[in-house]
């Protein structure tokens, strides 16, 4: 009944608050839901030429890097030509943060945001109202696939100090309007934890949200206490890859469908999955994905490439083709659903991710996840591969697990890289984590040289 008088009361008040831009936003969407793919490719480019426009007349590094690569926007007519455009690295984000602003940031309403990734090092970026106004419609219009209506009760199980830690009393005060209940997962003691899920308990929420690793030490938490029952009507699972034996022990957990959400710091609202699971849905009409190789060439269907992305929203700081540091694979299948929008068949990982045994095999991190499935004893674990021949395990026991032979485990796991590879296990207390509170199975600073065409049936996956 509270949910129903916020709905009515509050969220009008909010909507209107947003400006007109954003309901505008938010009915052009809605409208598009079920449009044919020819439709939303069309709506699409016009966004992305527009973008591009705007870049090279009020951006001065694109201005001067398109110009000195003698490419007009008239060279910009398929998809393929999108290649003739360099790639945006974070590295350039770093370096060219002030050449790539808008020369007139101020009327564009630009509002700071800084992402640490997984160096701890702060690239500081910007974003305008258009970017977080159409944000918040995409949010709404992805919410609303899984049944979740604005003003539901929310509870989100998260594991940012820093966003959690910088929220002044308007915006706690925003959230509590907005029923939005929240909890530092990576800070809380077994008695706050139990504090949280008996709160919860009884306030019912209907949508959970959180960074995978959260839901994960969540749910397994609630496992263990069959008799706090938290029955949401959908888990959205964003931030970090979602694991196949993740999903299912935070599905069990809430007996609700969880839902994969793909986005960053930088470009958020890039995909979504649907209730059909079929893979996730790209947000096209916000969003420009490429699925590309080592030479930002596009790649086929089902070929593993590196993801790059073009925000159709943000005019005071443009990302054009900006790599985004993860793998993804594109799918030629359309969706049940009868939602046009093209599919991400799955997000592979980041490109850290993946381990380069000597024989320059490609080792996908799930195949550490399958590895510890038949090994109890272990709460968790983390991969560190530091050169090509040398890899560190890091791994968390359970509280009163007995000893785990890690001469059994260092042998399946060089076994399975192959020779050359020396590991090293320790047993710690904790995990390294980054600098946004996010947990990394596996790290590695040996460059991948990928062979998009053949990498896909290389990747190893499962444990031997």
């Amino acid at each position: 009944m509270f949910s129903n008088l916020v709905r009515s009361t509050v969220f009008p008040i909010y909507d209107r608050r947003q400006g007109l831009a954003f309901s505008r936003y938010q009915r052009r969407l809605d409208g598009l839901e079920f449009a044919p793919l020819q439709t939303i490719e069309q709506v699409q480019w016009e966004r992305l030429h527009l973008v591009l426009q705007h870049a090279v007349t009020h951006i001065p590094y694109y201005r001067d890097l398109i110009s000195g690569k003698g490419v007009t926007l008239d060279d910009i007519r398929t998809p393929d030509d999108l290649a003739k455009l360099p790639v945006l690295s974070k590295t350039d984000l770093q370096q060219h943060a002030a050449a790539l602003l808008a020369e007139d940031p101020q009327r564009r309403g630009a509002k700071s945001n800084a992402t640490g990734g997984s160096t701890g090092t702060p690239v500081q970026f910007y974003q305008d109202n258009s970017y977080w106004d159409w944000a918040k419609a995409a949010q709404r219009f992805t919410e609303s696939w899984w049944g979740i209506r604005a003003g539901d009760r929310t509870a989100a199980i998260w594991g940012c100090d820093r966003d959690l830690a910088l929220r002044t009393w308007k915006e706690r005060c925003h959230q509590g309007l907005q029923q939005l209940r929240m909890c530092n997962a990576f800070a809380l003691t077994e008695d706050k934890l139990e504090e949280f899920a008996v709160m919860l308990a009884g306030w019912k929420p209907r949508f959970v949200i959180g960074y995978a690793s959260a839901l994960e030490v969540f749910a397994r938490f609630l496992l263990a206490r069959p008799h706090l029952h938290i029955r949401p009507h959908a888990v959205k699972s964003t931030a970090e890859i979602l694991t196949a034996r993740q999903r299912e022990i935070i599905q069990t957990a809430f007996q609700a469908p969880i839902y994969n959400f793909y986005g960053s710091r930088e470009v958020n609202n890039m995909a979504a999955e649907c209730p059909e699971h079929s893979g996730l849905h790209v947000n096209s009409l916000c969003r420009y994905i490429e699925v590309v190789d080592d030479k930002g060439n596009p790649v086929r269907a089902g070929v593993p490439g590196r993801i790059l992305v073009t925000d159709l929203t943000n005019f005071v700081m443009p990302f054009i083709r900006y790599e985004t540091g993860d793998i993804g694979v594109w799918s030629d299948k359309a969706c049940a659903c009868g939602r046009a929008f093209p599919l991400l068949a799955e997000i592979l990982g980041r490109k850290s991710d993946f381990i380069v045994a000597p024989s320059g095999k490609i080792i996908h991190g799930e195949f550490f996840t399958h590895l510890f499935y038949d090994i109890p004893e272990v709460a968790n674990f983390q991969v560190n591969q530091g050169s090509l021949s040398q890899l560190r395990v890091d791994i968390v026991l359970r509280p009163g697990a007995a000893a785990v032979s890690l001469a059994n485990l260092r042998q399946r796991i060089e076994n399975a890289l192959g020779a050359g590879m020396t590991c090293q296990i320790e047993i710690v207390q904790q995990l390294e984590r980054t600098a946004s509170g996010k947990h990394r199975f596996t790290m590695s600073s040996v460059p991948v040289q990928w062979h998009f065409e053949r990498d896909r049936e290389n990747l190893m996956r499962s444990g031997a």
